[in-house]
């Protein structure tokens, strides 16, 4: 296999991980009160129309939150401000997620459960300038791998449906693939045809793509002497989600040249968890290769 230099430190991995776990958004409960409240999740406001949005796209359990966290935290290490947005939302439990996440940020132990997010935006601000706006949202608004049938474009939540119909800001599709994502061919086969008439109903020209192929560290085949080979690391991508790449194939016969496909491909591992006696799963964030070049697609993706 041919090795693609990154030019970053070779890549030691752990021994002993467990997969990354995100999990799905229920109504919130509120404690004040004896009732359950519903929170209408479809209430949303977005006041920023300019930055771009960065959509993480993906079934649950993909590691749309870890890979949220993981990222956030490279920024901050670069000097960039990452704070929830307060305003998208105006309710009680919202707040709560938002200093949820703050939280998590800091932490040093494996976020299982209900400490995670589901729903949330979030900014990335530079000098005072918003970068981009990623929204976070609840697995199964994207794909519910329990009804695999329901590929439609259409089949989109209001306030989804919201953002990507109506509001004039750049999306940057970030779709998450699973390294050994543990579900039936017909399952993958219908994440694919989601993503396809996504592609093909509601993305504009001005879009961009990222597909995101995470938790490679399951995958020891595709690291060699603790470096990892990216350009296998896409192959395994393309044989484990068939026809996931074609859907992207650039159809100008000139710049298909040297680039065939309109889409970033991003190798990612959000970090390693570690079973402690007697205590929760401690979290050690991965290398700074992977959130680094996530975030150098990214930029691509919003510059140009």
């Amino acid at each position: 296999m041919k090795d693609i230099d990154l030019n970053v430190d070779d890549i030691n991995i752990g021994e002993e991980t467990i997969p990354t776990i995100d999990t799905v958004s229920d109504d919130a409960v509120n404690e004040d009160s004896n009732t359950t409240s519903v929170i209408d999740e479809d209430d949303i406001k977005i006041g920023d129309k300019k930055a771009p949005i960065v959509m993480l796209f993906g079934p649950p359990t993909s590691g749309k939150s870890m890979t949220l966290v993981r990222l956030a935290r490279y920024l901050r290490k670069l000097g960039y401000t990452v704070k929830a947005d307060k305003t998208f939302k105006a309710d009680d439990t919202y707040e709560e997620r938002c200093a949820k996440f703050h939280k998590n940020l800091n932490t040093t132990e494996a976020l299982l459960g209900n400490a995670l997010n589901e729903f949330l935006m979030v900014k990335v601000i530079n000098h005072g300038t918003t970068v981009c706006q990623i929204l976070e949202a609840p697995g199964e608004h994207y794909f519910n791998p329990k009804k695999p049938e329901e590929i439609s474009a259409r089949n989109f939540r209001p306030y989804l449906t919201q953002i990507i119909r109506n509001l004039p800001n750049r999306k940057i599709w970030v779709y998450i693939t699973e390294a050994e994502w543990n579900v039936h061919a017909s399952v993958k086969d219908s994440y694919v045809g989601r993503i396809r008439n996504c592609k093909h109903q509601l993305l504009r020209n001005s879009d961009r793509v990222v597909i995101l192929y995470n938790k490679v560290d399951q995958k020891e085949e595709l690291f060699e002497d603790g470096k990892l080979h990216v350009s296998s690391a896409e192959k395994a991508m393309k044989d484990e989600y068939e026809g996931l790449s074609s859907i992207f194939k650039n159809p100008n016969p000139i710049t298909s040249l040297w680039r065939r496909y309109n889409y970033r491909f991003v190798p990612f591992c959000t970090g390693y968890y570690t079973k402690q006696v007697g205590g929760k799963p401690k979290y050690n964030e991965s290398e700074e290769m992977y959130p680094k070049l996530l975030w150098n697609q990214l930029m691509k993706c919003i510059k140009g």
